[in-house]
């Protein structure tokens, strides 16, 4: 089976994460050559990529493709160049021709409502974000707030007004061309598309932009092939898992179980609504179920629902309080797993305490409790959904016959990834280090090395590997790449 992948952009979890699950499930994954693809800042070659799609379409059952890389170049792309709409527009007729060359390939699309980000940083967002970025998202807040009738009014006079009006420029072309992906879908050009929002919270331009796509969903009497929910960098895994799915025909039934039930409703940052509906959304997205019968069940989703810091461990105060409160449960946790897997259910633990690491209270009483390489599968990286949208197609990829070799791969990376660098070993950097730059990067990539290597040692029961060829693809502390090798 030959899947065609247009990522999102080059990150990881964007580009690499759905080939190594694919590795699992026995799929083979195309995608354009990395020179065609973004390169932090420099978009990608959009007309490289229409070539590449049309050189490559015969050989494949599926394609995956992000929007935002085909007609921008890229998910930083979207949010600093200035292509002009029609430009973009016409940038959407490869998939049309796709279709109409090659009917039987599916096509899976995805594009999003670009985010407003409360961070000042520029790294990804235009220049002047590092100056009116954190305004500009109050603004958005305030703004959508009080058209539903919550808080004061937004204060338009603190802002840099060419700075807002260039974001609703922005804002204005991305909504068009999710309009124009909405049409290709009404065109049949799309088996599934999903329109998802980047970073999102419960008020904001981008929230008021979906509930205008989500209008036109209602409009169209509801629409099984159009999926709206918040996400975004896990979304390629997502739909490499409802493309498997699909194929095969075979609709995995998912048993939900959450460490403390009472915080299924507590909403997790980057998220508009309460962790468990976040859940239904990405399983609904790999094209899942949900059962409330365990025996039903062909897998088990293990939830550590969101901590009350939910923003950060690394408060000391508060890191405590949230221990106290949770440690018990997180405990119970981990042996009910372990029951579990004696009982050959294949579990997948879904870590949502924290946004951007795991949680180091469930990661103890895992290791207490249980052998590590017994679970099916493991995420705490990022966002929920992003977290929820890779580890379920992380456990969907052991549907069929797999690669086991390469699940206690994708496995053990997870851990190194998720606890050892995001929880233990990025924060030090971004105490002891100074800012990233080329003279720093040796040294970056050298303490992170060393660093995972004296860490994957202490993680029990996944084997003994080997950390190698770590690469910082963003030149940032954010996120890191690295190969793992058996010892």
């Amino acid at each position: 089976m030959k899947l065609g992948l247009i990522p999102l952009d080059e990150r990881p979890a964007c580009a690499r994460y759905p080939q190594m699950i694919g590795d699992i499930a026995g799929l083979k994954l195309l995608a354009p050559p990395a020179a065609a693809l973004s390169r932090m800042r420099e978009p990608g070659n959009c007309l490289a990529i229409a070539g590449w799609l049309r050189e490559n379409a015969s050989e494949l059952d599926a394609l995956i493709v992000s929007i935002d890389m085909l007609v921008y170049g890229g998910l930083t792309a979207s949010r600093i160049t200035d292509d002009a709409t029609a430009a973009l527009l016409s940038r959407l007729d490869i998939l049309r021709e796709l279709k109409r060359g090659h009917p039987r390939l599916r096509i899976y699309g995805f594009n999003l409502i670009t985010r407003i980000s409360g961070n000042p940083d520029s790294v990804a967002e235009p220049e002047y974000w590092s100056e009116s970025g954190p305004q500009i998202y109050q603004y958005s807040q305030a703004y959508d707030a009080r058209r539903w009738g919550a808080g004061p009014a937004p204060q338009r006079e603190q802002l840099q007004e060419s700075h807002l009006l260039d974001v609703l420029r922005r804002r204005l072309r991305n909504h068009i061309v999710n309009l124009a992906v909405l049409d290709l879908l009404a065109e049949n050009v799309f088996d599934l598309l999903v329109i998802s929002s980047d970073d999102t919270s419960e008020y904001g331009f981008g929230t008021r932009e979906k509930v205008w796509i989500q209008e036109w969903v209602d409009r169209r009497g509801g629409d099984e092939s159009l999926l709206v929910y918040p996400g975004a960098d896990e979304v390629a895994c997502a739909l490499l898992a409802r493309t498997f799915v699909d194929i095969l025909e075979q609709a995995p039934r998912f048993f939900t179980h959450y460490a403390i039930e009472a915080d299924k409703d507590r909403t997790a940052p980057f998220e508009d609504g309460p962790v468990c509906l976040t859940l239904q959304r990405q399983i609904r997205a790999v094209g899942g179920t949900q059962v409330d019968d365990i025996a039903e069940a062909d897998m088990i989703v293990a939830v550590n629902p969101p901590a009350p810091s939910a923003r950060s461990f690394f408060q000391p105060e508060q890191a405590e309080s949230d221990r106290r409160y949770r440690q018990g449960a997180l405990i119970d946790l981990a042996e009910q797993i372990g029951r579990w897997i004696n009982e050959g259910r294949r579990v997948i633990v879904c870590d949502l305490a924290y946004p951007n690491g795991s949680d180091p209270v469930l990661i103890e009483a895992l290791q207490q409790k249980i052998r590590l390489r017994d679970l099916a599968a493991y995420g705490g990286w990022n966002t929920a959904g992003n977290t929820i949208g890779v580890a379920l197609a992380q456990g969907i990829a052991q549907l069929r016959d797999f690669n086991q070799e390469e699940a206690l791969r994708f496995l053990t990376h997870r851990f190194a990834e998720d606890f050892c660098f995001m929880h233990q070993l990025r924060p030090t950097m971004n105490a002891d280090m100074p800012r990233y730059d080329d003279t720093t990067e040796a040294a970056m990539i050298e303490l992170v090395s060393r660093g995972l290597n004296d860490r994957i040692r202490h993680l029990s029961g996944l084997g003994a590997w080997r950390v190698s060829n770590v690469r910082l693809p963003m030149k940032r502390r954010f996120e890191i790449d690295f190969d793992l090798e058996r010892l």
